[in-house]
């Protein structure tokens, strides 16, 4: 990507407008009389009203509970009705419940540049952020931070009751 071209996506992303697809749990709107230079609709994101709640329950069973990724996966194939698989996947990968759990957008903040071309986390101070929260957020950071680091949790790696 150009320089000028990150520059233009930055801006975008500090006044809080979506430029890439939404994240599991979230849908796009599109928000009347915006638009890019180009005529295309600017949109922000808005929770889906069916796949908000397992965003929720990924991170409780994560940062309360201690879940692994690998029980988590487990955990939502067993209901495919009240966990649906994200896009057209007929199962949950482990590698999607990674991404959520790494992702800040479910705190209500558009980002970008949070990870290299390697997808390592660059440090926080590099990371693009919209100025205020710019949507519903589905956790709050301190959930999400609890998420990053559960060997801080009550229960590490275990099975919920």
């Amino acid at each position: 990507m150009t320089r000028r071209s990150a520059d233009a996506i930055a801006v975008l992303i500090r006044a809080g407008w979506n430029v890439h697809r939404p994240p599991y749990g979230y849908t796009t709107m599109t928000v009347t009389g915006a638009q890019s230079r180009r005529g295309t609709p600017r949109t922000r994101l808005t929770p889906d009203p069916t796949r908000a709640q397992v965003v929720q329950d990924v991170f409780y069973w994560r940062a309360v509970t201690g879940l692994s990724v690998e029980h988590i996966t487990a955990r939502l194939n067993t209901d495919h009705a009240r966990y649906p698989p994200p896009g057209t996947h007929i199962s949950w990968p482990p590698a999607a419940v990674e991404a959520m759990l790494t992702d800040i957008k479910y705190t209500g903040y558009q980002a970008a540049g949070t990870r290299d071309e390697n997808s390592i986390f660059l440090p926080v101070e590099q990371w693009v952020l919209s100025d205020q929260p710019a949507h519903r957020a589905l956790v709050t950071p301190a959930l999400f931070w609890a998420a990053q680091d559960p060997v801080t949790s009550v229960r590490h790696d275990k099975e919920a009751r």
